[in-house]
């Protein structure tokens, strides 16, 4: 081009390849976007559905160990009860403690001391000889 005349025609073309190069690129960031998003999508989706799985399976294992918890529980009880039967029949339901208020102290009037009757003499022992 260094020895071309740049004229108004030539600058008009690169213009006009600059510009559809442009769009093509444009056209294709958007695609490529578009694609990520769809990957993006994909793998959140893929993700939601592992962790649902994963969760069921837990639920699935902890119900399966707490119904065979609850089984030896009952075992164990009746176990037990044929072990001791005197001492749960005799076993009393406990009883709750009933808070009671304390009565209300009245004022009262001060006596004089009751007088104490004289102490008896115990008889004499007698001796055995």
């Amino acid at each position: 081009m260094s020895g071309t005349k740049v004229t108004p025609e030539i600058v008009e073309q690169l213009l006009d390849r600059m510009s559809k190069a442009s769009e093509r690129i444009s056209k294709d960031i958007e695609q490529q976007a578009k694609q990520l998003d769809r990957r993006i999508k994909a793998f959140v989706d893929q993700g939601e559905k592992a962790t649902d799985k994963l969760v069921k399976a837990i639920d699935k294992e902890l119900r399966a160990q707490i119904t065979s918890l609850r089984r030896e529980i009952e075992q164990l009880a009746r176990r037990v009860s044929e072990l001791t039967p005197s001492a749960t029949a005799k076993k009393a339901p406990a009883k709750k403690a009933v808070a009671k208020k304390a009565p209300a102290k009245k004022a009262v009037a001060k006596k004089a001391p009751a007088k104490k009757a004289p102490a008896k003499k115990a008889p004499a022992k007698k001796v055995a000889a």
